[in-house]
């Protein structure tokens, strides 16, 4: 580089991938205001799903009554005891997620089918 001369190397930021512009210059003299960095857009990271533990509790369910086991293909909700009037509401509120209630004497139990 000669005196006088600028000139821009560009790196990544290893955290964000922002890509940041540094500026050399080799001399003496008034050094002009430019930009030392730009960023890039970078697409935002979309926020998780919410669980189902948190989509029932949203819906006003009390989730302290339920046993909630996620599977890699099935969600299962159980209920810890008996239900008596809560089990209405609570049913709505699973089958709004697309669950179903599986009648099954002391094993039964709501079951969600991931992706619904």
């Amino acid at each position: 580089m000669e005196e006088g001369e600028t000139k821009i190397t560009w790196i990544r930021c290893p955290e964000c991938g922002a890509k940041i512009g540094i500026i050399i210059s080799v001399g003496k003299g008034p050094v002009e205001e430019k930009p030392t960095a730009v960023r890039e857009a970078v697409p935002p990271t979309p926020a998780p799903a919410p669980s189902i533990k948190e989509r029932l509790a949203a819906a006003g369910v009390d989730v302290s009554l339920l046993e909630i086991t996620e599977g890699e293909e099935v969600t299962v909700i159980r209920p810890k005891r008996f239900l008596g009037d809560l089990w209405g509401p609570i049913n709505d509120a699973v089958k709004s997620l697309g669950g179903v209630w599986v009648r099954e004497g002391r094993e039964s139990r709501w079951e969600i089918k991931k992706g619904s």
